[in-house]
């Protein structure tokens, strides 16, 4: 039996792991064609800041480029189409074992029909935990490049951005014409502090800041905030506050560098890891409920994942040879929308419920199906 389970296993990673690449290849290669232009500009522009070396650019810079930039993307990939890429994998393995008569040979000798498929959900279980591992370790770390986009091609790191009237967990409405991740600098800042009833009570402007970890507050370089006082009358005959200044040096706020990147790229919340999420849900402007739905939703994904698994597999899973492309239509008409469906509402709010509620309710629901479905394969 050990024998069956890794031929079968090993079957069906190998499936996969050509089913991801070819994917994988062709999504990107769709990319490059169209940005082929920025890779060449990026790596005439690094040649010659490097004093016009010239194995730096031309088509062995861009190359390299391509490389630096869509590597890291691998994981990425796996992180969003690994479901669907299984499914499609256990679609092919169970085809090749029908067409070959392998099942029929199976049941001749006395395996169960059951038996015969647990390897694959076996290969499933593997897969999910190399996706916890990614989404928990490799993903996190890799975020900074994975956020670059086509006009960042030859950094390291997400270039500057600016920041819009965003509020704080204090009602300050904060702006900057600048934003520096790298260095986790604000140029330009400018904070408007309210009262409930939302009237300017302090007004305050700096250059630059920079944040400070231990202080938990941007450190303000020429900073200085007003208080409004009287109003004056302006030449077009308006009536405009004026305000008195002093100096300020700190700006304690919950809105750090990291929530600011949040704010700015959504796609960066699928970014964190789970401990990333529970340090930001204790010291960040965000609604904790959206946080808690983030962190239990990266498990109840693979759990959608595993019992979709489990849904399809009996669809291949025949006594009797029977044509395969039904088989594999009816797969996919199942599977696909139920993964689909799941993680869409994995990610939605449900309101009348809680996060944890609302985010294990696509398991819940599947629970029962899956073994029912797992169940009643005839054997």
């Amino acid at each position: 039996m050990r024998i069956l389970t890794r031929f079968i296993l090993l079957r069906f990673l190998g499936n996969f792991a050509l089913l991801f690449a070819f994917l994988f290849l062709f999504g990107i290669s769709i990319d490059v064609i169209i940005g082929w232009g920025h890779f060449t500009a990026a790596a005439d522009r690094i040649a010659t800041a490097k004093a016009g070396m010239a194995q730096e650019g031309g088509f062995f810079g861009a190359l390299r480029l391509i490389l630096e930039f869509h590597g890291p993307r691998i994981f990425q990939f796996y992180q969003f189409m690994m479901p669907l890429i299984a499914l499609g994998a256990m679609g092919f393995t169970a085809s090749a074992m029908m067409r070959s008569r392998e099942l029929v040979a199976l049941l001749a000798i006395g395996v169960s029909m059951r038996r015969a498929v647990m390897p694959v959900l076996l290969g499933m279980a593997i897969l999910c935990v190399l996706q916890l591992v990614n989404q928990e370790f490799l993903v996190p770390h890799l975020r900074e490049r994975l956020l670059l986009a086509h006009n960042d091609i030859g950094r390291t790191v997400v270039k500057t951005m600016s920041l819009p009237l965003t509020t704080d967990s204090q009602g300050r409405l904060i702006h900057a014409a600048r934003f520096d991740p790298s260095t986790e600098t604000l140029t330009g800042l400018y904070a408007l502090e309210r009262s409930p009833e939302g009237a300017v009570v302090r007004r305050i402007e700096a250059p630059s800041a920079t944040w400070s970890q231990q202080q938990h507050a941007w450190i303000l370089h020429g900073g200085k905030s007003g208080v409004p006082r009287e109003s004056a009358e302006t030449p077009s005959g308006e009536r405009r506050a004026m305000f008195v200044e002093q100096p300020i040096a700190l700006l304690v706020t919950d809105l750090d560098p990291k929530t600011i990147a949040l704010r700015q790229r959504f796609l960066m919340r699928q970014m964190l890891s789970s401990s990333e999420v529970a340090e930001l849900s204790r010291s960040s402007a965000f609604d904790p409920s959206s946080l808690a739905r983030l962190t239990v939703g990266k498990f109840a994904s693979l759990l959608i994942g595993f019992l979709v698994m489990a849904i399809s597999i009996p669809f291949f899973a025949l006594r009797e040879p029977v044509p395969l492309l039904p088989q594999a239509v009816r797969c996919a008409a199942v599977g696909v929308p139920l993964i689909l469906t799941g993680m869409i509402v994995v990610a939605l709010p449900l309101s009348p419920l809680t996060p944890t509620v609302g985010v294990f309710l696509p398991v819940a629901l599947l629970i029962p199906v899956a073994v029912w479905r797992f169940a009643f394969i005839k054997t």
